[in-house]
């Protein structure tokens, strides 16, 4: 059990401190579904053990003296932090939060029914965004000054999240590194995706395929990824972003001046 804790409307979250911060390593935010069907948000107030890392988890980093209303900046990791950026920067008044999302099949193969630019890889981003809207100011964040971060991939799903049709207000800013969109339209394309799974393309069907071998939903998108390169949201029009006076796309990640860009 942790050595630290935090009460909000998500629960009770027990963390640890060390090296002059709090960290929360693995606070859960989705309910159980399968791997292909729509994010839900999991209940609240519970009692959440955050101590030990989970790849399905949010992760947060304080600066240990952050409490509410202390309002820190809070810069949302969809890709891995720079070094010890994360460290670096709760110790210097920041909140950090690490966001997993679904990638790949999982993430990204559209369904029939799926309403028009709808991704399960965004749709994850967009719901730990309403997880830290309602909790993150007890934290020591501030909710209304949220900074999303993301490289290759996970910049194009920061950019997707700025789509008229997607962006919420719940961030003020997007730093998106490198973004890599998919070379080809997914309809181009699904005659493979059916062949390396050897199944329907449905929901029902790959979930079934997901939960008894998902191993083989693994290799057959590595496969895929290293013919066609990577699934993502598509097609990228940036006509259709909303009008936000905060979005850097920079060809890298530069701890400095993300963390000054944050501010």
């Amino acid at each position: 059990m942790g050595d630290t804790e935090i009460t909000c409307a998500a629960g009770t979250i027990l963390g640890r401190t060390r090296g002059g911060v709090r960290e929360f390593e693995s606070v859960p935010y989705l309910a159980p579904a399968g791997a292909f069907d729509d994010p839900v948000p999991l209940e609240q107030g519970l009692l959440i053990d955050a101590t030990v890392p989970h790849p399905r988890a949010l992760s947060i980093i304080t600066p240990t003296g952050a409490r509410p209303g202390t309002d820190c900046p809070v810069v949302v990791w969809l890709c891995d932090p720079v070094g010890a950026t994360g460290v670096a920067d709760a110790q210097h008044a920041f909140v950090q939060v690490r966001v997993p999302h679904r990638s790949g099949f999982e993430g990204f193969m559209p369904f029939a029914a799926d309403p028009i630019a709808h991704f399960r890889g965004v749709a994850d981003v967009a719901e730990a965004l309403h997880w830290i809207q309602r909790n993150i100011e007890a934290f020591g964040g501030d909710p209304t000054n949220v900074t999303v971060v993301g490289a290759g991939e996970d910049a194009a799903v920061a950019l997707w999240l700025c789509r008229r049709d997607h962006y919420a207000g719940e961030f003020r800013r997007v730093w998106a590194a490198n973004p890599v969109f998919p070379r080809a339209p997914y309809e181009k394309r699904k005659w493979a995706a059916r062949f390396l799974l050897s199944a329907p393309l449905t929901r029902d069907k790959l979930n079934e395929l997901a939960r008894d071998r998902p191993g083989r939903v693994a290799r057959s998108y590595r496969r895929y990824a290293k013919a066609f390169g990577p699934m993502g949201p598509q097609p990228y029009d940036e006509a259709e972003l909303a009008d936000l006076a905060h979005v850097r796309v920079a060809p890298t990640l530069d701890a400095g001046e993300i963390a000054r860009f944050a501010r």
